[in-house]
């Protein structure tokens, strides 16, 4: 199709898959994977299974190191590598690990039989970013505010995570995601943008493309796949919420402080007041060992819970309510993958809910 110029001739109109298909060329080579998907690495929930099953698919999987002792995290890095011979990453938390990080990163960096993506939810310290890129390694920044983003790309992050008020999970700001996408592309041309937040398949993906980005971060929709380290119940009640079935709360704070997070809504979550303290489930931690769960705490239900389960954080975005089934993370990656750019323009995202 072309369309006319000012001196009677015509000239070809852009044509939106080509411009697709380039952006995810871009995204795909920052992160050294066939297709520009990132598998978040929620804590608890991303372990090795999960990783090397997005990585099979030419996704980027993640392994959560969260609180991992150094030992531990070189042990999920192993584990993961064993299980594929993809790319993945390990994603750190530099505000929950304290002074863990420094080891951490330096365990799963010597673990690595090949190059990894360091996943950083919020920004590094540039010592340890530095260590990472010398290394021969990728980083990835998650961030909230363009401002960060700018910051995260003088780190010499090689993509940066955009996460909008819609995703699941704590919150690195306060901006809707495609205001968040439309002000750090203006800020950053030329970067490879991530964004993340209410994502669901391609269609949703290709309207992102036209506006800037380079491919995605889709937590959500990973935590129903059936590989992941979810609580059965968690998975369930993610293919049975409803369009409102989510909220940004501030009610699991115990080991996360400070940040709101988005989650299903349940009986802590719609409780007038925050319910007393107590203890209201049991999980096992890396070290084997048995924990008791308090009300409030930030740990979501894994596998390994026993107890009050819808009592917990059971994080998600808004785009939960269009996942219908527990499936295998590959048909996750192949539901963003298939069509992508030629996919029409999805109808706007939804905006984030104000309510909590």
């Amino acid at each position: 199709m072309s369309a006319p110029d000012p001196g009677g001739a015509t000239t070809a109109a852009p044509d939106p898959a080509a411009g697709r298909e380039a952006a995810l060329a871009r995204g795909a080579a920052a992160l050294g994977v066939d297709f520009p998907l990132v598998q978040a690495g929620m804590g608890g929930v991303a372990g090795p299974a999960l990783a090397a099953a997005v990585a099979d698919a030419g996704a980027l999987g993640t392994v959560a190191l969260y609180k991992a002792a150094p030992d531990e995290a070189a042990a999920l890095v192993r584990d993961t590598a064993a299980r594929t011979a993809g790319t993945f990453g390990v994603n750190v938390i530099p505000e929950v690990a304290g002074r863990l990080l420094d080891g951490q990163i330096r365990a799963a960096l010597d673990a690595a039989d090949r190059p990894l993506v360091l996943n950083s939810y919020g920004l590094p310290p540039a010592g340890l970013a530095r260590l990472v890129t010398d290394a021969g390694h990728r980083l990835l920044v998650q961030t909230g505010t363009p401002e960060d983003a700018a910051r995260a790309d003088g780190l010499g992050a090689a993509a940066l995570a955009l996460q909008g008020t819609e995703a699941g999970g704590h919150h690195l700001g306060t901006l809707p995601l495609r205001t968040l996408l439309a002000r750090t592309a203006a800020a950053l041309p030329g970067r490879v943008l991530l964004p993340a937040g209410g994502l669901h398949d391609a269609a949703d993906l290709a309207v992102l493309l036209d506006a800037g980005a380079s491919g995605c971060l889709c937590g959500t929709a990973f935590v129903a796949a059936a590989e992941s380290a979810a609580h059965p119940a968690y998975k369930q009640a993610l293919v049975t919420t409803g369009e409102d079935g989510t909220t940004l709360t501030d009610r699991f704070t115990i080991g996360w402080p400070g940040r709101a997070h988005r989650v299903l809504r349940g009986p802590v979550t719609e409780a007038p007041a925050p319910p007393p303290a107590r203890f209201i489930a049991w999980t096992t931690v890396a070290d084997g060992r048995r924990r008791p769960v308090p009300l409030g705490s930030a740990a979501a239900p894994t596998t390994e819970a026993e107890g009050r389960v819808d009592d917990m954080a059971r994080y998600a975005g808004l785009g939960t309510a269009r996942i219908t089934a527990v499936t295998p993370a590959a048909a996750v990656v192949a539901r963003y993958r298939g069509r992508t750019a030629t996919a029409a323009p999805a109808a706007p995202a939804p905006a984030a809910s104000g309510r909590t």
